[in-house]
């Protein structure tokens, strides 16, 4: 039976821990486009990393997986080099991934104010009708709030104050976002989004990725929501320096 292209993406992050990536064939060897600024392209740099790995300390964890046309995406708890959460994409051709992105970030050693890790939560996927819809309103509440900082149509996005938080410096509550990014500005390390390059759901899940600056580093932001009746009520991320040029392996782009 054909995998579906969110079970393909997962099985190619577990194949890190069971060492089974040359076997499983899901990778074009020929042919694949790396954006990990960290990781030459080509299946071969992938291999040679993983030789890198601490393997008797290495796991893999996909909590969440998606897909959205000919991309496969999931959501990871890894050990790699260290405890890490992480958002890995595949784009597939001919049942083969030929792109990969992914962000990662030191798992905190603490919850966040509200108890919360930055994986746990819902996971399963609903609404698959409303998928592109989903994607719309996501993408807007990026766009005005974020970018546009149009801070007072927040309330427009969300079902009064709730929202489920998974980001490791925040609590629950819309306001409380709202607060902790006012705060980050007055202490003059600002989180600024400045540009949406790529937006991917499936049902009630949209996964934005997004460059701008936090505390002065330019970053790249994977943020995950998870809507219910047209209102975001849960967010992940994931957010992960670029590095300057000259340290990139590779010249394909983090995006």
């Amino acid at each position: 039976m054909d995998l579906f292209n969110r079970d393909k993406a997962e099985a190619i992050q577990n194949s890190i821990e069971t060492e089974t990536l040359a076997e499983i064939g899901l990778i074009n060897p020929t042919s694949y486009k790396q954006h990990n600024p960290h990781v030459a392209t080509g299946l071969q740099a992938i291999l040679d990393l993983h030789d890198q790995m601490p393997m008797e300390k290495v796991y893999t964890n996909v909590v969440r997986k998606f897909q959205d046309g000919d991309f496969g995406f999931v959501h990871v708890d890894y050990f790699l080099f260290e405890p890490t959460v992480a958002f890995d994409i595949h784009r597939f051709e001919n049942g083969v991934s030929v792109e990969h992105w992914d962000n990662l970030q030191t798992t905190p050693k603490t919850r966040n104010k509200s108890g919360r890790t930055m994986t746990d939560g819902k996971t399963k996927v609903k609404d698959h009708h409303k998928t592109e819809v989903n994607k719309v309103l996501v993408r807007n509440f990026v766009q005005d709030v974020l970018i546009n900082g149009q801070i007072d149509s927040a309330s427009n996005y969300f079902r009064g104050d709730e929202l489920i938080q998974h980001n490791p410096y925040m609590s629950d509550g819309l306001q409380e976002f709202l607060n902790t990014l006012k705060q980050w500005e007055n202490d003059g390390e600002p989180q600024i989004y400045n540009k949406i390059h790529k937006v991917l759901g499936e049902g009630n899940f949209v996964l934005v990725l997004s460059e701008g600056f936090f505390k002065g580093d330019n970053v790249a932001f994977y943020d995950l929501y998870r809507v219910e009746d047209d209102k975001i009520i849960e967010h992940w991320d994931v957010v992960e320096t670029i590095p300057v040029p000259e340290k990139r392996k590779n010249n394909n782009g983090k995006f």
